[in-house]
């Protein structure tokens, strides 16, 4: 049996038992906002100490110690389009892959793009029919990992004859990327640092400022939260038995006022490459998804999780700059403004 089907079978028997539901999941240590002296915020540093981080920065790519990883493995569901998202025009003909690779090539940074069984093909395809943005050596791709989708029952999901499968998170980031070789390659040639976002926020560009925070204070992962807005969701800093790391939505105790945490996690992050070599055992959680009008069940564990074993700083960011997220096709023409003012001179 190999390790994939013994990993698929106990999380079946973990879900069908009840231990992956979601009441079982919460935390059950003590969680606290986080301290105001928790949250950095380099606008608020004065012109000074914001060269100094920015030189930092500058230093380590000039340096060539710096990369990138950006998920790319999802479908536009949400989209009127066939393809992966990461292929859809945002920008006049551009799309989300291009401004990336822009944004990462006006630097010199290398890209490491992790794809999925579903978009690994017309991703290659692409960037082979634009002779890869004259960028070729310096973007690899990797695949994320897959496992079954389920019933509610526990039962597998089927489409015809065959077991159905879904990715199985970002959280698989870190396997898939020594799995593939990359991680040792780039942390043996020097990388020092990996800068992670998803392909639809193209806020996350790389900025010298908060890389230098990040070396600046010996983080081993940086994380971007920006202020809550109305209807906001998502994970937020909080310090659970004291300690700061990320928490998901539905892992905060039901009685915990998740309205004291006035940030958001942007799903932004700055790792020390290094650090990322350790083991790491992150938590599973069955999701819920409909496909088809029917209720289905897939595993999935989240990179925001890494933030319990490693030591985090926390980065208050303005979101009309750092985050962009385009989730819903009716997102596009609300947030093209602000990427056509991000990617001026670029495009």
């Amino acid at each position: 049996m190999s390790a994939l089907n013994a990993l698929s079978q106990d999380l079946i028997s973990r879900f069908r038992s009840g231990e992956l539901k979601p009441d079982n999941l919460r935390l059950k240590e003590p969680v606290s906002p986080p301290l105001s002296e928790d949250i950095h915020a380099p606008d608020a540093l004065s012109t000074e100490q914001q060269a100094k981080l920015r030189a930092l920065g500058d230093q380590a790519l000039a340096q060539a110690e710096v990369g990138a990883i950006v998920l790319a493995g999802g479908m536009a569901t949400r989209f009127a389009y066939t393809l992966p998202k990461a292929l859809f025009p945002i920008l006049g003909e551009k799309t989300f892959l291009e401004l990336k690779i822009l944004s990462l090539k006006a630097q010199g940074i290398p890209l490491y793009l992790m794809t999925s069984f579903h978009a690994h093909a017309p991703i290659t395809a692409f960037l082979d029919a634009h002779d890869w943005f004259g960028y070729h050596d310096k973007i690899f791709l990797f695949q994320q990992f897959h496992l079954p989708r389920i019933y509610s029952d526990g039962s597998l999901r089927q489409v015809a004859g065959e077991i159905e499968y879904a990715t199985s998170g970002h959280g698989d980031f870190v396997e898939a990327l020594k799995q593939a070789g990359l991680l040792s390659n780039f942390v043996q040639a020097g990388g020092k640092y990996l800068l992670f976002s998803n392909i639809d926020n193209l806020g996350a560009t790389p900025d010298p400022l908060l890389l230098g925070l990040h070396i600046d204070k010996g983080s081993e992962m940086s994380i971007e939260v920006a202020a809550k807005a109305p209807g906001d969701k998502g994970g937020a800093p909080a310090r659970v038995n004291n300690r700061l790391q990320l928490v998901e939505e539905f892992l905060f105790p039901v009685h915990f006022d998740q309205d004291s945490i006035q940030v958001f996690n942007t799903a932004s992050y700055i790792f020390s490459a290094p650090v990322l070599e350790r083991p790491f055992e992150l938590p599973w959680y069955a999701v819920e998804k409909k496909v088809e009008g029917q209720t289905v069940i897939q595993f999935e564990h989240l990179a925001g999780d890494l933030s319990r074993e490693l030591n985090v700083c926390v980065v208050k960011v303005e979101r009309d700059q750092r985050f962009l997220p385009v989730k819903r096709q009716e997102d596009v023409e609300t947030v093209r403004p602000l990427i056509e003012a991000k990617f001026v001179g670029l495009v």
